[in-house]
């Protein structure tokens, strides 16, 4: 499963305004919730029950949010660029002002890893996360992030 299948125009945001970890998987769960024809709410439950199980920041000031869905449902992605980082209590301590989040079909086990391990290694690349945080609209991160 390639990120730019997982990302459409519509699911792509730059400097949003976030105020805390709350605040940025709400509006994730708006979005997703659209997008899935879902209950927000239901998204946002399953968003911070994972968080409890242990922070999704991977560093960097990155956070890759990720959920398994109904098995009915595409595999879907959320892309917010935050106006200012946030508090995440991601693992190294650090903001995030970084998150993409991913929803995958409950069947599709061995991919969702897949794509959760290339989402990874790609906003690690210094260079590359450099470009996404200097994007200064939805559309130029959106170009961004479908180069494979």
């Amino acid at each position: 499963m390639k990120i730019s299948t997982l990302l459409t125009e519509d699911s792509v945001f730059s400097q949003v305004n976030c105020k805390s970890k709350k605040g940025a998987l709400e509006k994730i769960s708006h979005i997703a919730g659209e997008k899935l024809d879902i209950d927000a709410q239901v998204v946002f439950n399953d968003l911070i029950a994972r968080e409890k199980i242990g922070s999704t920041g991977v560093g960097s000031g990155i956070a890759i949010p990720h959920v398994r869905i109904d098995s009915s449902l595409p595999a879907t992605g959320v892309f917010i660029q935050c106006e200012s980082a946030i508090d995440y209590d991601s693992y190294d301590g650090n903001k995030v002002d970084i998150l993409f989040a991913i929803f995958v079909p409950e069947d599709c086990c061995q991919q969702y890893l897949s794509t959760l391990s290339e989402i990874s290694k790609k906003l690690l690349n210094k260079p590359y996360l450099r470009q996404l945080r200097n994007a200064d609209n939805d559309q130029a991160l959106f170009q961004l992030l479908q180069t494979e």
